[in-house]
């Protein structure tokens, strides 16, 4: 809420620059809403637009009413502004209006939802006002606006809890805002973008937003006389950093910023910042300084001091429960959680954090009382709402909880389940924490230490002796890193082969006795087999790029190849144990695979991939790595042979509810890439295109998908070589069920 309410201050900065010259010296002069209310009955034309937009966007920012109240007052006076807008065809008025109204309707959201109330007339009428601001944007053409349009849009989404579309068109209106020169709406949005993507365990993604809105916030801060949104914009942007830098482990970096935010709090004494003790506890718990965290507790129990059965703020509760719990209080601290856990559950506006730290902290009280029953109970609600948020970290802690949980009570296999899942995920966390620190962090302290020791030193001597030290250390970080992927590669391969291995002995065991089920599963094994063939095969030529950027002491490319080589085996090794997948998935590695061929390949080629009509590519599934082969033909033996720019499209369409894809590239054709492989003794068959004949004679036979493909040779106007075309046809799956 903080959020919202402080962004409504900021609006009526924007209209004001937009209106005309004639009415922005008495909007300027006249900011109180009876002041406003006393020039309007003689103003005429566009001046009375602008003065009734100004008190509309006022009843919004007017302190002391009610939501309703003010949402009512401030649609009335820019409905009037609209009308009377359309009469005289003032369509930046009309624009104008539509923003406050995006603006009131999102207050009635928020006013519904807190008083119980059904959404679906507000929900309607605000989309429909959106509908009409876009078409104004694009018929106007302004970037003002058009970031307005986006920035309410976002907002819409988050009220139907659609987070995917909401950080798009956050993106957008940031795009916008910053085409606009509007620094302040670049500073704000890119905090929340940041906070999206913190939310969303995507801390790398944000990490870059939060330093342009640092940056920006600071500026705005030092330029401007004391203005709460400007403060509480800084403020955030520091508790941003913080929470990134808790996500990648450094817990010193992130209490630093923490520190700084609470510096700037006691030295402007603005209304909008806020005291970060309560985040400073949590985090000495963190690091596990429980000294600290009790004295940092009397502090605050010495100016609000807390009785059981006061009426006390949910989060505060929440606090005081895991503090309590540390200390080994567990009745006291049951009461805190309880109190918390209500208090969440009231409150629909608040953020999920809070209910899912009190019901786990809850639970493990109950577990150190061993009383199971109830634990059981909290532990699996955190657990259900973590899993349809996301939130990697609590199913992490909710599942080592449920772990003990059961071993406590003797079931061995359900425990043992629950630590499996919990390993899996806590490193797979590592795995991001080391990334974060590989990509951002270390780029960050190295920077510190070089700007404190030049003072000291010759400038240029230094920065060459910092800049030889950070490839040195960054080679060892990547041969460290080849060597694990190596090692992990190999242990993969020899696991997915022992399990085939196996699979099949006991096959042939109940051959016998049931025929007919065994050659279905021969079949399934034969898939797994092809599928599990593709995992080395990526690893192989994608190592050896690693392994010639090292050699060749590209540190800078081979990390950025080697970011993109982990999480695009990320995603392989995740995807390729199962039967189908999403078209955004397939589609999602291909765009890594093929941006990782451009950097190896020095950008000797271009891509797109485009949808030739409407796909749902949500419900659409596929076999997984199916395309990926066939852009590699493509690449390797179409456009690395050719001279200058190349170029591959791969264009996806959806007819008669068959999935076609065409791959086209431009290169020299198959007849002068064989021409070439016969010169240089490369005769070999590409094992991905291979491979992927086979799963597609396998998924053909067993499964229906009906699935094929032909190459084409392109020539030109001549009758020359021009490139080659695959046309892919996919009878695909709406849904995994469907095809186990």
């Amino acid at each position: 809420m903080r959020k919202y309410i402080l962004i409504i201050t900021f609006v009526f900065g924007i209209q004001a620059t937009s209106f005309a010259q004639s009415s922005q010296s008495i909007i300027a002069d006249s900011l109180r809403i009876d002041s406003l209310q006393k020039v309007l009955k003689p103003l005429h034309d566009t001046a009375r637009i602008n003065c009734l937009n100004s008190l509309a966007e006022a009843f919004l920012n007017r302190d002391g009413y009610k939501i309703k109240i003010q949402a009512d007052s401030a649609c009335r006076y820019a409905i009037m502004a609209k009308n009377e807008s359309k009469k005289i065809n003032y369509k930046r008025g009309i624009a104008y209006s539509l923003i406050t109204l995006n603006n009131a309707f999102f207050f009635y959201v928020i006013h519904n939802n807190n008083m119980g109330v059904d959404n679906s007339e507000a929900f309607n009428k605000w989309e429909e006002y959106l509908k009409q601001l876009f078409l104004l944007a694009e018929e106007l053409n302004d970037n003002e606006i058009w970031g307005n349009a986006y920035y309410y849009q976002s907002d819409l989404y988050a009220k139907k809890n659609n987070k995917k579309a909401k950080l798009e068109s956050q993106k957008k209106s940031l795009s916008y805002f910053q085409k606009a020169g509007n620094e302040f709406r670049e500073s704000e949005i890119s905090t929340w973008i940041c906070m999206q993507y913190s939310e969303n365990g995507e801390y790398e993604n944000g990490f870059d937003y939060c330093k342009r809105s640092l940056q920006l916030a600071k500026k705005l801060v030092s330029q401007s006389g004391p203005d709460d949104f400007d403060d509480y914009m800084f403020q955030q942007a520091l508790m941003n950093m913080s929470d990134l830098y808790t996500a990648a482990g450094d817990y010193e970096t992130a209490l630093d910023y923490l520190r700084q935010s609470e510096q700037f709090r006691l030295s402007h004494k603005s209304a909008a910042t806020w005291s970060l003790e309560s985040e400073i506890i949590e985090l000495f718990k963190k690091m596990e300084l429980y000294d600290s965290v009790l004295h940092y507790e009397k502090l605050l129990n010495a100016k609000n001091p807390v009785d059981a059965n006061r009426h006390i703020n949910m989060w505060a509760a929440e606090r005081l429960g895991g503090t309590y719990f540390m200390k080994g209080e567990y009745d006291s601290s049951l009461i805190m959680y309880n109190k918390a856990i209500k208090g969440f559950r009231k409150n629909k506006n608040a953020n999920s954090k809070g209910i899912k730290n009190s019901l786990t902290g809850a639970a493990k009280v109950y577990m150190a009382k061993k009383n199971y029953k109830p634990a059981f109970q909290l532990a699996k609600e955190s657990l259900n709402i973590a899993l349809n948020e996301g939130d990697r970290v609590s199913v992490s802690e909710n599942c080592e909880l449920l772990s003990t949980l059961f071993y406590y009570t003797g079931k061995n296999d359900s425990a043992y389940l629950y630590l499996k899942r919990y390993t899996l995920i806590k490193d797979s966390i590592i795995n991001r924490q080391f990334l974060w620190r590989l990509n951002n962090y270390k780029s960050e302290v190295n920077e510190a230490k070089k700007e404190a020791r030049i003072g000291f030193l010759n400038r240029d001597n230094k920065i060459k002796e910092e800049q030889l030290k950070q490839e040195a250390s960054l080679k060892k970080f990547l041969i460290t890193g080849l060597v694990l992927l190596l090692i992990s590669g190999f242990f993969i391969f020899r696991y997915l082969t022992a399990k085939r291995k196996n699979e099949r002995l006991l096959m042939q065991k109940n051959l016998e006795v049931h025929k007919l089920e065994s050659e279905k599963k021969q079949a399934e094994l034969e898939m797994q087999a092809l599928r599990a063939q593709m995992n080395p095969h990526f690893i192989f030529n994608c190592l050896s790029s690693i392994n010639r950027f090292i050699l060749k002491n590209e540190s800078k490319v081979a990390s950025n190849y080697l970011t993109r080589f982990s999480r695009l085996m990320r995603m392989v090794l995740m995807n390729s144990q199962k039967p189908l997948i999403v078209l955004d998935d397939e589609l999602e590695m291909l765009g890594i695979y093929l941006e990782m061929e451009r950097l190896r390949f020095n950008n000797s080629f271009d891509y797109a991939i485009t949808f030739l009509n409407t796909i749902d590519s949500d419900n659409v599934f596929i076999p997984p790595l199916l395309l990926q082969p066939f852009c590699e033909n493509a690449i390797w033996h179409g456009l690395m042979n050719k001279e200058g720019l190349g170029r591959l499209d791969i264009e996806l369409s959806m007819e008669d509810n068959i999935l076609n894809c065409v791959i086209r590239d431009d290169g020299v054709g198959r007849e002068k890439a064989e021409e070439l492989k016969s010169k240089t003794a490369e005769k070999e068959k590409s094992m991905g295109l291979k491979i992927t004949t086979e799963r597609l004679a396998l998924l053909n036979r067993e499964k229906g998908l009906h699935t094929f493909y032909e190459i084409e040779d392109l020539k030109d106007e001549n009758g020359n070589a021009a490139g080659t075309k695959v046309i892919l046809k996919i009878s695909f799956k709406e849904s995994v069920e469907n095809f186990a």
